[in-house]
């Protein structure tokens, strides 16, 4: 490099042309294109912790501990690394996941973390990679990116950690509170600190023991609301989409969709024809008014 310093790139900004991109909570997720031949890819140094999923092409790294043959090439790096990291002949896509310092410095913390380049080769943190790739491409929230990060970062514990076999009182408090605020914008560190735990423990434990992330009982509750609206008032899709925390009613739309199975327009035409049968039969049942002469 002839004694020159390393380009210094900030948060998020990695070499590659953007293809898709979503970004919330002090974490971005980008899916990347090279477009720069492996000659002008220059020493540089990343701000940020940050993880590097390869989708093509060859990768040329200096993380240690390469995973095995046909294995996924997926990298974490401290902030503040410096490398020269490239493809060969300049050729790849890659997705890249950053986390804003002073974000990963709160999240690390009390957890024993790799402080080097590292290839990343347990299946777990290759899925949890994948989750977080899919928000940029099919709707997702920010408390969704939000908890597979800190997924993702806990992961990096090299300690062993034991998690309570049965259900801890403090998860059932965590599950009210999601329960209650389904319309607020909350964050991992907002329903960690509501119940007293470490953000990386609240997200770990919430899968192990209910199957799913903080988001997606989120959204299913906000789909549940929404589905008592269509069968109990005539109000337009866009009014229940917003009155139940959706973005708008094509947001809407496919979380009620992909939750049910079905549209919120044909659920409320199958709902409402089941109350047609219902009032019906109840008709049916009713016994025949008797006629005859009164007496007098």
């Amino acid at each position: 490099m002839n004694g020159t310093a390393p380009l210094r790139f900030a948060t998020g900004e990695f070499y590659g042309g953007v293809r898709l991109a979503f970004e919330s909570h002090g974490i971005s997720v980008t899916h990347r294109i090279a477009d720069s031949t492996p000659e002008e890819v220059l020493e540089h140094t990343h701000s940020d912790a940050h993880f590097v999923l390869i989708t093509g092409g060859d990768y040329v790294t200096v993380a240690s501990g390469k995973p095995e043959a046909g294995y996924p090439v997926f990298v974490f790096n401290p902030p503040g690394v410096t490398h020269r990291d490239r493809f060969e002949r300049g050729r790849g896509s890659y997705f890249a996941i950053s986390v804003e310092p002073a974000k990963a410095s709160s999240i690390l913390e009390g957890i024993s973390a790799p402080d080097e380049p590292m290839h990343l080769t347990a299946t777990t943190q290759f899925a949890t990679a994948l989750r977080i790739a899919r928000c940029c491409s099919s709707p997702a929230s920010g408390l969704e990116l939000d908890a597979l990060g800190h997924e993702l970062l806990g992961s990096l514990d090299r300690r062993v950690r034991h998690y309570e076999r049965t259900q801890p009182g403090w998860l059932s408090k965590a599950m009210d509170l999601l329960h209650d605020r389904y319309l607020d914008e909350l964050s991992i560190a907002d329903i960690a600190a509501g119940v007293g735990v470490h953000p990386i423990h609240l997200a770990r434990s919430f899968r192990r023991h209910f199957g799913c992330s903080p988001a997606q009982f989120t959204r299913f509750r906000r789909v549940e609301k929404a589905a008592q609206m269509l069968t109990r008032s005539e109000r337009p899709l866009s009014e229940i989409a917003l009155s139940c925390g959706f973005s708008d009613q094509s947001h809407f739309t496919k979380d009620f969709s992909r939750s049910l199975g079905v549209s919120p327009g044909k659920y409320r035409e199958a709902a409402g024809l089941r109350l047609t049968l219902a009032k019906k039969f109840r008709n049916d049942k009713r016994p025949a008014a008797r006629v005859g002469k009164s007496r007098t």
